[in-house]
């Protein structure tokens, strides 16, 4: 399990493992936490890191991945590596009422034959109901096991509007121009340009800073108040800190993170 987030009250309507006595805690840290307390001999990895070309190589063993992220850059990572790697990727998508769930295999078409990176229409911007979220992760694990069973699949995406109980299969077809299937894997050699990213949650930003020691920060921080350690993370004031050198900040503004950043972490 990879995520980079932190658990934020708007996600306990539809993020059903949280509850508020998780808040500001690391997500992947607390899901691994509660499954294995559901079943305490599953063998859980949990990774709190920003997933990117440098770290994506983590899932080369991976006989399935499941893609549950929030923003296409990842998307078309996770679907460039999977080609390349010929693992299946099950992708699965849901904004407002409606959502989409599609198996990309190793030698049918991908996420990039259908997909354009523009979208303007986020979580933030017009929400997300719960049960679409749900329905969706739903009919991921369903493929995923089909896929370990070896059962025969096509290549049809799945929509899904639960609100008007509307639910259609689209044949997608290889597109002669998509470039990954052509074998140019752009996201795996591309070098992400933006240093600060805003998160769906409203108010939260992600710094991806350089932190050489993470305990050594810790020390200075606690000489000017309360730190707390969780996992891999350490909280202080309005910050969360990660070992791989990530800042979650809650500001106003870019300005205003990267001002903070700067004030207690350095530049």
């Amino acid at each position: 399990m990879i995520d980079r987030d932190v658990v934020e009250e708007n996600n306990l309507h539809r993020q059903l493992l949280f509850t508020e006595n998780d808040l500001e805690k690391s997500k992947a840290e607390i899901a691994k936490e509660k499954l294995k307390e559901i079943n305490t001999s599953l063998k859980i990895e949990s990774r709190a890191i920003h997933l990117n070309s440098k770290n994506i190589s983590l899932l080369e063993k991976s006989d399935i991945v499941l893609d549950c992220t929030d923003n296409l850059q990842t998307r078309f990572l996770l679907n460039d590596f999977c080609k390349k790697n010929k693992i299946p990727l099950i992708y699965g998508a849901a904004i407002k009422t409606s959502g989409y769930v599609y198996l990309v295999l190793p030698e049918g078409p991908c996420l990039s034959c259908f997909l354009k990176e523009a979208s303007l229409e986020t979580c933030n911007t017009v929400g997300v109901l719960n049960t679409i979220t749900t329905s969706i992760a739903e009919q991921q694990v369903t493929l995923a096991l089909k896929v370990l069973l070896q059962k025969d699949m096509s290549s049809e995406l799945h929509y899904t509007n639960i609100w008007n109980s509307e639910f259609k299969r689209i044949k997608i077809n290889k597109n002669k121009n998509c470039k990954t299937c052509q074998g140019e894997y752009l996201y795996l050699t591309q070098k992400e340009e933006t240093e600060l990213i805003r998160f769906c949650g409203s108010g939260r930003y992600q710094v991806q800073g350089k932190i050489q020691n993470l305990d050594e920060l810790k020390m200075r921080l606690e000489k000017a108040g309360e730190v707390l350690t969780y996992g891999e993370t350490v909280s202080f004031k309005n910050i969360l800190l990660f070992k791989d050198g990530r800042a979650l900040i809650k500001a106003k503004s870019e300005e205003e993170a990267l001002a903070i950043y700067g004030k207690w972490v350095g530049n």
